[in-house]
Order: C-alpha cells, then sequence, then structure tokens
C-alpha cells in the first residue's frame, strides 16, 4: 500500500505546483519502482476527470474517513482502468475501503460512459488532455564528446533523414530531424522519439534538454578560461553546457543544498566530460563574495527555486485538467498561489543581489520555468529600481533572433527593457514556458551578439543540396 500512497503524495504535491511529474517521481527516494510509479501518476492524471466524478458520485471519501482523495484516485483507477487491479494484498484496509464499493464504482462509471456516448475507456479522457501540447524531442550535441556534423552522420546511419527546419515543427515526422534554427548545438526531433536507451544518449554525446532550458547557458556564453559560477545548479544540465561553451577551460563553481541532487550532478557532468566544475554542497547566498577563490568570476547563471509553471514536459499538461472542486477551494488556491509567488519572487531577488556583490560580475543571466510575470518581469523591475550600478544587457546579446520577448505592461510599459529579455510559451513555441533576462555591470560588458547562430554553416557541411548551390556560387564568383 506504501506505493500508491506515495502515488498520491506525489497527486497532492503537482496540485500545489511543486514540481513536475518526472521531478517528483525521480526525487523520491522511498519510491523503488520509478518507472511503474511514473506510468501510475500519468494515466492517473488521464483519467482525473471521471476518477473525480466517480469519488463525487459514490462519495466513497465521505464513506470512507480514512480514505484521502489523492489516494483514492490511484486506487480507483488501478480498480477500474487496469487489468491487474489493486496490486496489494486483499486483507490491506485501504484497499478493503474501495472494494466494498467495487460495484457501485462500476455502475457509475457506465452510467457516465452511457451519458457521454462512448464505449471505449481510452474515450473518457478529455479533449483537453487530447489537444495538449506534445513539444519535440529535443537533443543538445555534447561537443565536449562530439561535434554537430557526426551526430548528424550517426543519425543518419541509423535511417534518419535531416531535412530543413519546417514552418511548423509539428509537422516533422518519425525519423525525421532538422537542426534548431536559433540554437547551433540543438537537433529537433519527432515528439514521440525516444533515445533513453540511444548509444549517444548513455555515452554522454547528447543530452537530453528543453530547448528553452538551453536558453540560459547560451545567453551566459563565458568565453574560455574565464571563472563562472552557476547558483542552482543540480542536476547538471545548464551547468554540463556552460562547461561545453568553454570548451572544457576556466573554472565553474556549481552549488546545490541538496546533496543527492548535487550527487546526481556529478554523475550526468562526469558522464558529459566536463572537467572544469567544481560541485559545492551548499547555499549559493551563504558564500563569501569576498572569497578569494571568487575574485576572479565574472559570469553567473542564476536559475533559482520557482513556481514551476511553465514546465510542461510532456505529461504535465495532465495536472491542471478540470477538476469538479468547488470555488471556495479555487479562491483558497489563488490565495495560496498569490503568496507563494510573493515569497518565491522575494528568494529570487535575494539570489540576484547576491550574485551583483561579486567584485568581478559583469554579466548575471536570471531565468525561470515560470510564466508568471512576479517572478520574471517584476523581478527585473526590482533589481533595477535597486541596483543602479547594473543594467539590462541589450537585445544584442541575449538570443537576438528569438522572436517572442517581454511583457511590456508587466515592465513599466517599457518596450526597450522588455526586449532585452526572453520569453517562450509552450502552445506556441514548443518548448517550456520559460524566462531569461541578463545583467550587466554598466560599462563592463562588450555587449555584442554570441556566436549561437551558426545553423546555417553546419547545414551546409551536412546538407548536399546546399553544398552543391554554395560550391555554384564560388565558382560564378571566381569567374566574374
Amino acid at each position: 500500500m506504501n506505493f500508491y500512497q506515495h502515488a498520491g503524495r506525489i497527486l497532492d504535491k503537482l496540485a500545489r505546483h511543486e514540481g513536475t511529474i518526472k521531478g517528483l517521481v525521480i526525487g523520491d527516494p522511498k519510491v523503488q519502482d520509478k518507472k511503474k510509479m511514473y506510468a501510475l501518476v500519468c494515466e492517473t492524471l488521464k483519467y482525473k476527470q471521471v476518477l473525480n466524478e466517480l469519488i463525487d458520485k459514490t462519495k466513497i471519501c465521505e464513506i470512507e474517513k480514512k480514505l484521502k482523495r489523492s489516494l483514492a484516485l490511484v486506487l480507483i483507477h488501478d480498480l477500474l482502468f487496469t487489468k491487474r487491479g489493486i496490486t496489494v494484498r486483499n486483507d490491506v484496509p485501504l484497499k478493503q475501503c474501495v472494494i466494498r464499493h467495487q460495484a457501485r464504482l462500476k455502475a457509475e462509471l457506465t452510467k457516465i460512459k452511457v451519458k457521454r456516448g462512448v464505449t471505449s475507456n481510452d474515450d473518457l479522457v478529455s479533449q483537453k488532455v487530447k489537444d495538449a501540447v506534445l513539444i519535440p524531442r529535443y537533443a543538445r550535441v555534447n561537443e565536449h564528446k562530439t561535434t554537430v556534423k557526426k551526430a548528424i552522420e550517426a543519425f543518419q546511419k541509423e535511417g534518419f533523414t535531416l531535412i530543413e527546419y519546417p514552418e511548423n515543427l509539428k509537422e516533422l515526422q518519425p525519423k525525421q530531424f532538422c537542426i534548431d534554427r536559433h540554437l547551433s548545438d540543438m537537433l529537433v526531433f519527432h515528439q514521440r522519439t525516444d533515445f533513453h536507451d540511444h548509444a549517444l544518449y548513455k555515452s554522454g554525446q547528447i543530452i537530453l534538454q528543453d530547448k528553452a532550458s538551453c536558453f540560459p547557458a547560451h545567453v551566459c556564453h563565458p568565453p574560455e578560461g574565464v571563472h563562472a559560477i552557476d547558483a542552482c545548479a543540480a542536476p547538471g544540465n545548464k551547468t554540463s553546457h556552460l562547461s561545453a561553451l568553454m570548451k572544457n577551460t576556466g573554472k565553474i563553481w556549481a552549488f546545490d543544498l541538496d546533496s543527492r541532487r548535487l550527487g546526481l550532478l556529478k554523475k550526468l557532468t562526469g558522464r558529459a566530460g566536463c572537467k572544469n566544475i567544481n560541485p559545492i554542497h551548499g547555499s549559493f547566498l551563504e558564500t563569501d563574495p569576498n572569497d578569494p577563490q571568487y575574485a576572479q568570476v565574472e559570469y553567473l547563471l542564476l536559475d533559482p527555486s520557482c513556481s514551476g509553471s511553465g514546465i510542461i514536459s510532456r505529461l504535465d499538461h495532465l495536472v491542471d485538467d478540470n477538476d469538479t472542486e468547488n470555488d471556495t477551494s479555487d479562491q483558497k488556491n489563488e490565495q495560496t498561489q498569490e503568496e507563494r509567488l510573493k515569497n518565491l519572487s522575494e528568494f529570487q531577488i535575494s539570489i540576484i543581489e547576491h550574485a551583483m556583490k561579486f567584485p568581478k560580475a559583469k554579466r548575471i543571466v536570471y531565468s525561470t520555468c515560470s510564466i508568471h510575470a512576479e517572478e520574471n518581469e517584476h523581478v527585473v523591475k526590482a533589481i533595477l529600481k535597486n541596483n543602479p550600478q547594473f543594467e539590462l544587457a541589450k537585445r544584442d546579446s541575449v538570443l537576438p533572433t528569438w522572436h517572442r520577448r517581454g511583457i511590456p505592461e508587466e515592465i513599466d510599459d517599457n518596450k526597450d527593457l522588455a526586449d532585452c529579455v526572453v520569453r517562450t510559451i509552450p502552445a506556441e513555441d514548443l518548448t517550456n514556458g520559460f524566462f531569461v533576462s541578463c545583467f550587466v555591470r554598466k560599462g563592463q560588458d562588450d555587449n555584442v551578439k554570441r556566436p549561437i547562430d551558426k545553423v546555417d554553416a553546419v547545414s551546409e557541411t551536412s546538407s548536399p543540396k546546399k553544398k552543391k548551390k554554395n560550391n555554384k556560387k564560388k565558382k560564378t564568383a571566381l569567374t566574374a
């Protein structure tokens, strides 16, 4: 029964937006079979509307006082929607709480099907779930271990076809892929492509990382040989990205308070071939900016705790499917959300202001996986007001080719400031929801376009048609 109780607790945390499905499942040390847990949580969420309706119709949680709604969801799911049923002994009291109502639950399920004019359980999945955003499979090429050209050739040998970047990424077919339009080290595949058992993934040659999650390191883009800090580093994808951009030179201090997550960072960055990372178990806020070892730190990447409201991670859209909760509960949740966003933004501001105390700090990238202005534009506005020695880096060095910028109305109606920051919207950009800003010390940042837009050069070496065209152009130029 512990397995189901853990699943119920994960559902509760998801409802409070305390993480993603994947993060909460992987992060629960008490869950042994993580694959099975992930499947149960996702499948329960798929049928959450119907399960809540069954709970309300039968009043099972009112009759069985020991049965919490979240636990009832997973137990009833396995009872009615799986062939195996509830996989614990029949004499377990909480299982008996559900089994006592089995006949009534089945009868109500039949009524729901008749009412909706459907015959199978699959037809009960809500339209919102069916229409949910499915983002492509993004794979960052780890340039510590290979090159984009070599990775492309490896996939082509396996039968994948490299195509021109389509107008709509949803048009990508299975076994097709393309080079990302904005990030030169990113390959894009069909949404259902699974690389978890792939040789390139296992060897660290590709890293499965959402496109928007790669923005912060590209915006930071520390040159070779410098000193940098990743303040909230685990599990380490952004850290390994920084390391790759620095070509394993210089130093990166990677901080995280959670020893287990820091262990994961060490494992993943080790597999990625990173040799310039110094993992630190501790709080970045407790570091002394004047410590001699940090005297040369110029670049800081800050991706602190946030609401996670932008994360969809393929299946997290299921969390917000409509419930049958009443208005009072909604109002209470709204008040709790406002308070949580306020606490988060205060913490985020403290992280940025601490980074600004490092004497040589000249480029500080702040990012969140949130869609809320309270954690994004409002934080930027507060920082600029209280720290006049810093300003926002201009668009030229903050993903200049990316179209979606900040919201002027949330930053004093200042279109120039809004143009300096980056936003992503899952449904329109087919990435997780993200926000990226970059603070530079006045008079110290070179403010030049970062070298991320090499896509054409890579495409030319990979596409025979383009290569012939370019050779033709060169010959014409020579004869002229």
